[in-house]
């Protein structure tokens, strides 16, 4: 049920969106949540790490970009003949276009997340390979506490 909890918490569903739909009280929600973080799991951390997907990243610059044309358009149509305050306006939209494509500054914490994710799926999947099931079963059961164990010890 935790996991089911983090799982739906990380996704953006509210609280009581998911207090509701697993039928519990908010207390129990944030006693999960307290007792995996005490163990080095932050569901605020990777839910954030997960709002900031590059498939999200995309879906909001196109968003943008509509709406700045959109008003740019707008601004035109009642600007008339331009003059040095509509060149600055012009100079501002240009400039928040680009702080929206600029390369946004890299966490080094969602690096090692996905690293240390990678390197247990690859382990998993050679030891798929290998017919070893039981360690392919022991690191899915144990993923977030390897990663958290990882990540808490690079500190």
């Amino acid at each position: 049920m935790r996991e089911v909890a983090k799982e739906l918490y990380i996704k953006g569903k509210s609280i009581d969106e998911i207090c509701t739909a697993l039928g519990i009280t908010r207390q129990t929600f944030y006693y999960h949540k307290k007792a995996d973080f005490k163990k080095g799991i932050d569901w605020d951390g990777l839910k954030l790490s997960n709002l900031r997907s590059e498939d999200e990243l995309e879906n909001k610059e196109a968003l943008f970009v509509n709406s700045l044309i959109e008003n740019y358009e707008k601004f035109l149509q009642t600007a008339g003949e331009l003059n040095p305050e509509h060149i600055e306006d012009l100079h501002k939209f240009a400039k928040a276009y680009w702080s929206i494509k600029a390369p946004r500054q890299i966490n080094p914490k969602e690096i090692e997340l996905k690293t240390a994710k990678k390197t247990i799926q690859t382990i998993a999947n050679l030891a798929l390979s290998q017919k070893q099931s039981e360690v392919t079963t022991w690191l899915s059961e144990n993923a977030d506490l390897i990663i958290s164990s990882v990540l808490k010890n690079e500190k």
